[in-house]
This record gives structure tokens, sequence and C-alpha cells, in this order.
């Protein structure tokens, strides 16, 4: 902990000399500037309706490509030919670009919709491959334990598969919260949402207001750490109760 907190003033002092030898606020604000700025944010209803409604989309899109995307991996790590027919289609989805998934869902929906589809889209092979990976790495002895019991598939998927891929699924998860809430705010950005983070970062840009540039930049980092916070936090206790 001091190690970090040593960091963060070495990097706050490096910020504030740059600052001092740039001197122009269009630039590189002052570090004060921003702090006071995030400050004046809290005390705004209009932040805790953008944070609020960013952290609706991204958590809605989130949690439906976790449950989609491991119970699709699943599957696929279990059964060969579905496999054979998923898999080329999540490599597909993998490697479409953010700004493709973008241009392209906002021609065929409507922006709040294609704003939850595009994450979505960009998680759900995350936790596909993530899933099908542990699957695949099952001990095959361990496979045939299981099956021998003759259980329903849904028995096994929470009892013996869930908690055997259990690694695998908490890498997904904290990969993915991070990207899902930066992709959702460059989302919001390019849709031109009518509320959110991105939508105050596009005000910012458009009055050429680096300060509230940097001080909803610093929001967002501490809104994720304290998401990751809280997600370990989840994780944790699951591991221990099973």
């Amino acid at each position: 902990m001091k190690r970090k907190i040593i960091t963060v003033i070495i990097m706050m002092l490096l910020w504030q000399m740059a600052s001092l030898m740039i001197q122009k606020e269009v630039i590189l604000p002052f570090p004060g500037d921003v702090l006071f700025r995030m400050l004046t944010y809290v005390s705004e209803k209009q932040f805790y309706v953008a944070v609020g409604l960013t952290l609706i989309r991204v958590l809605s899109s989130f949690f439906l490509a976790m449950i989609i995307g491991i119970f699709l991996g699943i599957v696929s790590g279990l059964s060969i030919p579905f496999r054979q027919c998923l898999q080329p289609v999540m490599t597909f989805l993998q490697t479409i670009p953010q700004i493709g998934y973008i241009l392209i869902l906002l021609v065929w929906f409507h922006s709040d919709t294609a704003l939850l589809l595009i994450v979505f889209f960009m998680l759900v092979p995350v936790f596909y491959f993530n899933a099908m990976q542990g699957i695949c790495h099952i001990d095959s002895d361990l496979q045939d334990i299981i099956l021998l019991y003759h259980h329903s598939f849904f028995y096994n998927l929470k009892y013996a598969y869930l908690p055997l891929i259990k690694g695998y699924i908490i890498s997904a998860i904290e990969s993915c919260l991070p990207l899902s809430l930066k992709v959702g705010v460059m989302a919001e950005i390019f849709v031109s949402s009518q509320y959110g983070i991105g939508k105050q970062l596009y005000f910012a840009r458009v009055q050429i207001d680096m300060t509230g540039i940097f001080a909803w930049i610093l929001w967002l980092i501490a809104i994720i750490m304290i998401l990751q916070m809280i997600m370990h936090i989840l994780l944790k206790k699951w591991s221990r109760d099973e």
C-alpha cells in the first residue's frame, strides 16, 4: 500500500511539473484544478445521473454476456459438434474492432439498444472462450465420474462444471469488467447518448474543457477500481463458499 501511495504522489508531482512547464490549461490542466472539478461534480445531480445510467447500461450488458457466454462455452466444451458450429462465430465476433460494432449497430438499432449490444458483443466471446477452455482442461477421468451418476445437465452445471472452471470464470470477469466500462463510455461518445459519462466527456471536448475531461477520466478510473474491489470481494466469497 505504501508503495502505491508513493507512486501516486510521484505521478502527481510529475503532472504538476509538466503543467508548470506548459502553462496552458487547454493542453494540460493543473492537478489541483482537476481535483477541485472532481469535487464540484459530486455536488451536482447531473453527475449521479450520468454515472448511474452508464453503470446500468454497462452492467446489464456485462451480466448478460457473462451468463450467455459461460453457458455456451460450457456446452461447447462438452459437445464437439456444437463447438465446431459455434466457435467460428465467436472467433468472428472477437476479431471485429470496437469501432466496427459501433458503426454497424448504430445503423441497425436505436442508440440505447446499440449501446447495450456493443458491450455485449465485445464481452461474450471472452466469457465463451474462457469457459470452453476450462471445460476442455477438466481431467477426462473426472468427466467420466460426473457422467457416471446420470444427473441432469443443470445439476452438473451447478455442482460440477461451474466449480471446476471457477478459475477461468474469475479470470474472464476480472478482464471484462474494466473493459466493459471503457467500451461502454466510448460507445456513449460515438452514439451521442442523451445521458452518461460518455456524454459528459463529449460536452467537455466540444467546449475544449481539458479540466473537465481529466476530471471525468479520473472519476471513471475511480469507478472501475471501486467495481473491481466489490467484484473481488464477491468472487472471494464465492471461492470460500464452494
